[in-house]
């Protein structure tokens, strides 16, 4: 990792990792996360431990979860979550309108790839809002302090927002780890007796079983899923653009 200038105008600083680096921490902090709280059910990420119990004693910071905060009110419309930098604690705020949504419904993906979003900027990005001795500070309004983040970013879309890029790499690797999601992803896709992608991907009503499937497995969304399996090279290049219109994406881009 190295910190380099943020071309953006954004932030004064911007985090660069080489290949490879940004899963290496997520798999750090995964396999350090099972062995101090476990994991929910056979594979699932325990989100909110992670977040209140086992970053706070790895980051040596205390962090307060609010999941139901009135984000659109507070940041503005679209806004998912949002993380404040403090100088003592950090704070990780999630819409009420996803927690209450996956309350009702059982479904905790999208509010676990929200949350675990937020977590990913925990991790990476307080430096990004530390002051430097030998220069007035930049970030004397505690408002600046913050990373809001649309739902449009969190499901994948970016226009130059590295640090958004950054925070849901580190939050596919830390819920849908690469060769786990792989297995599971393979077992299924043959256990309906296809066993190449193109033909997979060609049968939407199959495709969306096997996303849901894995969706359900790993508690996340079937967003974040389907983007995952673009990550891991599992969507033929030729049919990515059919596969996000079809999925409800309009581009996805990988800045």
């Amino acid at each position: 990792m190295r910190i380099i200038k943020d071309k953006t105008g954004r932030y004064p600083r911007r985090l660069w990792f080489e290949d490879g680096e940004l899963e290496g921490v997520a798999e750090r902090h995964r396999q350090g996360s099972l062995s101090r709280i476990g994991r929910s059910g056979d594979l699932a990420l325990q989100v909110d431990k992670f977040i209140e119990l086992y970053l706070p004693a790895v980051l040596k910071k205390e962090i307060v979860l609010d999941p139901y905060a009135d984000l659109i009110r507070t940041e503005g419309p679209g806004v998912l979550g949002a993380t404040y930098f403090y100088e003592d604690h950090l704070e990780v705020k999630i819409h009420r309108d996803l927690t209450e949504e996956a309350e009702r419904t059982g479904q905790w993906g999208r509010y676990n790839s929200t949350a675990t979003h937020e977590g990913g900027h925990c991790i990476l990005h307080p430096v990004i809002f530390e002051d430097d001795p030998n220069q007035q500070s930049l970030f004397k309004s505690e408002r600046a302090r913050k990373i809001s983040c649309l739902q449009r970013t969190i499901e994948g879309e970016y226009t130059g927002e590295w640090w958004e890029f950054q925070a849901n790499k580190v939050m596919a690797n830390l819920l849908m780890p690469r060769d786990l999601f792989l297995q599971h992803f393979i077992r299924e896709r043959n256990a309906y007796s296809i066993v190449d992608n193109v033909g997979l991907v060609r049968n939407s009503h199959l495709f969306d079983a096997v996303v849901g499937y894995l969706a359900r497995t790993f508690e996340a969304s079937k967003q974040a899923v389907r983007i995952r399996l673009k990550e891991l090279s599992q969507v033929p290049d030729w049919q990515q653009e059919r596969f996000f219109k079809d999925a409800g994406f309009v581009r996805i881009r990988d800045g």
